[in-house]
């Protein structure tokens, strides 16, 4: 039994070396994830390996057991969010509630234990999470398997405390497949999944998905969103070796799976400190640009001088604006695009004063529509009797969008 064992183990590191190394040191690749299965032999005692690849992302997974039990362990690397986890991808949307530090180097080690009892595989393992710029994570997971559904529970260990709980649910139904997802951080922010497709032949079905998400990142409080999308695939399913379900023995790409979700996890819910992020977020340019002016506005027209700033749009996709800038009577100097302090700029913003029969004060002037122009971005005004207008560059059109305080 041992001499077989070691047997088993010397052909596994021999493949490693010959393709399945070479392959993750490729660059990433678009689209669905790739996975590569290898499994010398056919005994009960044997060694398996798999990696997975998915832009960025790359998995790398080995397991030594029988038939009933298997020990894995697993390493990889990657850059942003995780994609492997077909239940844990989160879109930059998704990551935007929780934090706006996901793009981050990452790389992670872990080791996982397989069993089997009856139909059902169980699976528990844990999961070493670094990122450079932030705090190690320690992210544990367990599942259960069989060919009708999967069951995986997720806990994400910070430094001082827990940073995060997850549960995913996949069900194989009469009419389709039903996924869903759930993720929680412990402040008062979390983002929820659910997926429905129906098969309309053996190479096209139609695909269902609700999103819903939670934050206070936001400063215009709890942020929440729904979404249906309805899309179709004329490509076949095909024999995708990471499917929960149907298994005769200890399947690694099951385990595979539940080390990806555990990561992905981790990626999203605790990659930032928001504990000392003070930068207030927007979910649209719009808002943005008339919490400030209707902060600033009352003072301009109080003073009778400009003030003025940019839109800019972060790496996690929302909205924040620069510190408002103390100009003269007829003009600001907001400084360059370039200088907002992360992302890029999408707008400036600036206020007329008071009232003043020298001065178009209730409309922009030749000059800003100008700047805009030039600069390639929007513009928002605030007017001393109160008017939130809009300039929008690229059809030049400009609109009224509302009123602000004076």
């Amino acid at each position: 039994m041992p001499r077989l064992l070691l047997k088993e183990l010397i052909k596994t590191f021999i493949i490693f070396c010959a393709g399945i190394i070479p392959v993750l040191g490729a660059s990433g690749l678009p689209g669905q994830p790739l996975w590569l299965k290898f499994a010398p032999g056919t005994s009960a005692a044997g060694a398996q390996a798999i990696a997975g690849i998915s832009g960025d992302q790359q998995l790398l997974l080995s397991a030594v057991g029988s038939s009933d039990l298997s020990l894995s362990g697993f390493w990889g690397q990657g850059q942003g969010l995780s994609s492997l986890s077909p239940v844990f991808s989160f879109t930059n949307r998704d990551a935007s509630l929780f934090h706006g530090e996901h793009q981050r180097p990452v790389r992670f080690a872990g080791a996982a234990l397989d069993f089997f009892k009856g139909s059902v595989q169980f699976t528990t393992g844990v999961s070493q999470v670094e990122s450079t710029g932030a705090p190690d994570r320690v992210s544990w997971f367990t599942g259960a398997t069989s060919e009708r559904f999967a069951l995986q529970l997720f806990r994400v260990d910070g430094q001082d405390t827990v940073a995060a709980h997850a549960i995913g649910l996949q069900m194989r139904l009469p009419v389709g497949t039903l996924h869903t997802s759930y993720a929680v951080a412990a402040i008062d922010t979390a983002s929820a999944v659910l997926r429905w497709q129906v098969p309309l032949s053996s190479k096209l079905y139609l695909g269902f998905e609700l999103r819903d998400g939670r934050s206070t990142r936001f400063s215009d409080g709890t942020y929440q969103r729904w979404v249906l999308n309805i899309a179709g695939s004329t490509r076949g399913s095909g024999a995708l070796l990471a499917t929960e379900g149907g298994n005769n023995g200890a399947q690694i790409a099951t385990t595979a799976l539940l080390a990806a979700g555990a990561v992905g996890i981790a990626l999203v819910a605790t990659s930032g400190s928001d504990d000392t992020d003070s930068q207030l977020r927007f979910s649209t340019q719009h808002e943005t640009a008339r919490n400030v002016l209707n902060s600033v506005n009352p003072t301009s027209v109080a003073q009778n001088l400009e003030y003025g700033g940019w839109v800019y749009r972060n790496s996690d996709t929302t909205f924040s604006a620069t510190e408002p800038v103390k100009g003269t009577v007829d003009r600001v100097n907001i400084g360059s695009p370039t200088s907002v302090p992360s992302g890029y700029a999408t707008a400036s913003y600036h206020t007329h004063g008071a009232y003043d029969p020298k001065y178009d004060s209730e409309n922009f002037s030749y000059l800003d529509i100008t700047m805009n122009n030039n600069w390639g971005v929007d513009g928002y005004l605030g007017t001393p009797a109160g008017y939130y207008k809009y300039h929008h560059y690229l059809t030049g059109v400009i609109s009224t969008l509302g009123t602000i305080a004076n």
